[in-house]
C-alpha cells in the first residue's frame, strides 16, 4: 500500500505481471485502485532497468537452471512474481535461495513444485530481522555496481572496465622472459590483484573464483629457478602496479610449493603484496599475516573461501574512494 509501505498486498515482474495476496479482499481495494498501485510501481521497474542497464534475461535463462535469490520469504509474493517471470522466460529449472523464511510459505511454495533452500526458517513473519546480525538497505547505485560487476548489465551513468583474459610476456631485470597470463574481471575502477607463482594445472579453477569475486591475476607459468622466480614475481607486481585497470593499492602474492618462499621474501620487502596466500609451502617459515592452504584441501569451496579471504583484505587496503 503506497499509504503502508509495510503491508504488502501483491508483488509485479517486469513484465506488467501482478501476483496478489489471496487476503488483500480484507484491504478493501477496487479493482481499479489496485491496477493505479501497479502501474505506479511498473513505471518506478522501467525506470530501475534503464538505470540498471538490465538486458532481458530470455537468452540466458531458456533451458538452463535459474537461481531466485532474495533476502527472505515472508509472504512469498515476491518469489512468485518472479518465478512467474522466469517461467515465461524458458528457465529449465527453478531453484528459490533465501536465507530464512517463513516455515508456512515456503512449504506452500515447495507443495507447488518448487524447490526452496531457506537454512533458517521461522513460525511468525515478525521473526524474519531476528534472523539477521545486520540487514542494511542497499543503494541504486551498490545494485547497479553488483550487477555491472558479476553478469551483462551495463548501467549507463557507470565506467565500466571490459576485462581481459590474455598471455603476457613478462622480461625481468636480468632481461629473462617468462609466460604469464593476465585476467581482469569486468567491473567498476580498478581491480585488487593476485600474483600467482607455481600453481599447478589442477589448480586452476583458483583463477576462476579469483574473478568471481572481483580480483585479477597474473598467473606466472613454468618452474623457473629460485632466483629467477623472484625476479619474475617482482616485475609481475611492477607490471600490475602500471596497468590502468589495477589498483596498485590493492595487491598481493600467492606461492605454491618451492615457490612459496621466494613469495615470503618479496612480501616481506615489497610494501605492494599488502596480501600473502601460501599453497604446499615448503622449507620456508610462515608469517603470520599469511593464509596457508595444502593443495587436496583446495577444492571448488576452499578456492571459494581463499577467494573470499584475500578480497576481503585488498578490499580493507584499498585507497578511500567514494561510498555507495
Amino acid at each position: 500500500l503506497p499509504e503502508q509501505p509495510e503491508v504488502v498486498i501483491g508483488a509485479i515482474d517486469a513484465d506488467g505481471a501482478i501476483v496478489t495476496d489471496r487476503k488483500m479482499a480484507d484491504v478493501g481495494l477496487f479493482p481499479a485502485e489496485l491496477e493505479g498501485i501497479g502501474e505506479d510501481v511498473a513505471r518506478r521497474l522501467l525506470r530501475w532497468r534503464r538505470s540498471f542497464g538490465s538486458p532481458d534475461p530470455a537468452a540466458a535463462l531458456r533451458g538452463h537452471v535459474a537461481v531466485l535469490v532474495d533476502d527472505a520469504i515472508v509472504s512469498g509474493l515476491t518469489a512468485a512474481a518472479g518465478v512467474r517471470y522466469l517461467e515465461r522466460r524458458g528457465a529449465g529449472r527453478i531453484v528459490v535461495a533465501v536465507p530464512s523464511a517463513v516455515d508456512e510459505t515456503a512449504r506452500r511454495m515447495e507443495e507447488r513444485g518448487l524447490e526452496v533452500v531457506a537454512p533458517v526458517r521461522v513460525e511468525r513473519p515478525e521473526q524474519i530481522p531476528q534472523t539477521y546480525a545486520h540487514l542494511p538497505e542497499v543503494s541504486a547505485k551498490e545494485v547497479a555496481i553488483l550487477l555491472a560487476q558479476a553478469g551483462p548489465s551495463s548501467p549507463p551513468h557507470l565506467a565500466l572496465r571490459g576485462g581481459t583474459d590474455e598471455p603476457l610476456r613478462l622480461v625481468d631485470a636480468a632481461l629473462v622472459a617468462h609466460r604469464s597470463r593476465l585476467r581482469v574481471p569486468r567491473g567498476i575502477g580498478p581491480a585488487p590483484a593476485l600474483v600467482l607463482v607455481g600453481l599447478p594445472e589442477k589448480d586452476r579453477h583458483l583463477v576462476a573464483r579469483l574473478a568471481e569475486a572481483g580480483i585479477a591475476s597474473l598467473r606466472i607459468d613454468g618452474a623457473p629457478e629460485p632466483a629467477a622466480a623472484e625476479r619474475a614475481l617482482e616485475t609481475a607486481l611492477g607490471v600490475l602496479a602500471a596497468h590502468p585497470e589495477i589498483d596498485p593499492h590493492r595487491m598481493g602474492v600467492l606461492g605454491v610449493g618451492t615457490m612459496a618462499s621466494i613469495a615470503v621474501e618479496v612480501a616481506e620487502r615489497d610494501a605492494r603484496a599488502r596480501v600473502l596466500v601460501l599453497l604446499d609451502p615448503v622449507g620456508t617459515p610462515v608469517p603470520a599475516r599469511a593464509m596457508v592452504l595444502r593443495s587436496e584441501e583446495l577444492g571448488l569451496q576452499v578456492a571459494e573461501r581463499l577467494a573470499r579471504w584475500a578480497g576481503d583484505r585488498l578490499q580493507g587496503s584499498a585507497q578511500p574512494t567514494e561510498s555507495a
